[in-house]
């Protein structure tokens, strides 16, 4: 909870029970609960989940200003267990569905954030048209968040507040449309409000910095994996996030927003798709290799989940890649393709326990029968996040705890997927070491 969670709910709490203090102090807590609500407005934004909380502040604001009283004793006693009902209620609602913040969880720099759109000239790939809004024969515009160590103090900032769609909304309707559910739609609104602390467009460290490309799964998005990007970030790397527009689940251009509309299952190419994504990472390097100028680009590795990770494999194949850190890694496709998978050295291969686990009695191929199936004198290794599904490689268990034990995420903690995510990343990165924890893993060849 931040501070304007805990100074509402007290404030409030103070006014349903106002009979038990003075009235110069309840009409100070009055006062003070309204300057309150218009300091959330303006420092932090409009949040449904306050709802409750604006209607006991008004209904205390009515009751003082017109004198206003219950004769009934009934009414009384009916009006005050409705106003702690909605006291409970936004409270639930606060602790259930927070506003995500994002930080630092270790590294030796601060990080700041630089986000373009990349025009390129060139069409946009069937692959994507067909799977998403993009009009046929476009032209491909890739938005590109890059994080990278910085000697700037920074502070959070709400990077996606003013974003022309509520990636809130988004997700609802990707995850309505996916599982034919109906969650709805401004369940997340408050998603717009996430905190992330870093600078914009700060001054780098003056280095020449490593760089790590992140490709993000089927219908994903750039910013879900912000919280490992801005760790690789504050140990010294140059961090590319891509949104492969059409692909990820929206992207926000000028000229509007694309949405993703459809799965694997109706792309006519899933390899294609893959490849497609591969060409995206190889124009936005070239654009940056032209355009920036503190970034090492002979020295890249590559990180990416899900549809992302094989993605990153067709990269490697044919570019150089010092480090591949493959996160719940969706290979099938390329091994039913080609009949086998090709290793690169220095592989790191982490699988989500419901992928390691779960498909053992599948009939149909399954990634970790890939994994063993490889037979390389290359260094490659494999883990798996115990207590996990396909999404603990993402920030979706930061937006609620009630996404524990859904098929968003595994009953494994936000906290600790996070940073046993982040332990992984830098030691693969790094190619040190990796030691089994309480949460990861090793997986025998």
């Amino acid at each position: 909870m931040d501070f304007f969670d805990i100074a509402l709910l007290l404030l409030t709490f103070e006014l349903i029970f106002h009979k038990f203090i003075s009235e110069k102090v309840f009409l100070y807590s009055l006062y003070l609960a309204v300057l309150t609500v218009l300091a959330q407005f303006f420092a932090v934004g409009y949040k449904w989940q306050y709802m409750p909380l604006y209607l006991i502040i008004i209904v205390f604001s009515i009751k003082y200003t017109f004198q206003f009283a219950l004769s009934n004793r009934f009414l009384r006693f009916f009006s005050m267990t409705l106003l702690l009902l909605l006291f409970v209620l936004s409270g639930l609602f606060i602790y259930f569905l927070p506003v995500p913040e994002f930080s630092n969880e270790n590294g030796d720099y601060s990080v700041g954030i630089q986000q373009i759109v990349i025009d390129l000239d060139k069409v946009n790939p069937d692959a994507f048209v067909e799977i998403s809004t993009l009009e046929p024969n476009t032209k491909r515009s890739l938005p590109v968040d890059i994080y990278y160590p910085s000697n700037e103090s920074t502070k959070p900032v709400q990077l996606v507040r003013s974003s022309q769609s509520n990636w809130g909304q988004s997700v609802v309707k990707y995850l309505n449309r996916a599982w034919e559910i109906a969650i709805p739609e401004f369940i997340l609104n408050h998603l717009q409000l996430s905190s992330f602390n870093v600078g914009v467009e700060i001054e780098p460290i003056n280095n020449t910095l490593p760089v790590l490309v992140y490709s993000h799964g089927w219908a994903g998005e750039k910013i879900f994996a912000a919280d490992q990007m801005m760790n690789l970030a504050a140990n010294g790397y140059y961090v590319v996030a891509i949104d492969h527009t059409g692909l990820a689940m929206f992207s926000d251009l000028p000229s509007g927003t694309v949405f993703n509309t459809g799965s694997s299952e109706q792309s006519s190419d899933v390899v294609g798709v893959m490849a497609a994504m591969a060409t995206d990472i190889v124009d936005t390097l070239d654009y940056l290799k032209n355009n920036e100028f503190f970034a090492d680009f002979n020295n890249i590795s590559v990180m990416g989940h899900s549809t992302g990770a094989g993605a990153i494999h067709l990269y490697c194949l044919e570019h150089s890649c010092k480090t591949i850190i493959f996160q719940d890694p969706f290979l099938t496709p390329i091994f039913e393709k080609y009949g086998s998978f090709e290793v690169l050295n220095n592989s790191y291969f982490i699988y989500s326990e419901d992928w390691y686990s779960g498909y053992l009695d599948s009939d149909e191929l399954t990634e970790i029968e890939v994994f063993t199936s490889i037979n390389s004198n290359n260094n490659y290794v494999g883990y798996y996040l115990s207590d996990s599904k396909h999404y603990d490689f993402v920030a979706f268990g930061s937006v609620s705890p009630l996404t524990s034990y859904t098929f968003l995420k595994g009953a494994i903690k936000y906290g600790d997927s996070v940073t046993t995510n982040n332990y992984f990343n830098l030691q693969a990165i790094t190619n040190k070491p990796i030691q089994e924890t309480s949460f990861l893993h090793k997986i025998n060849k």
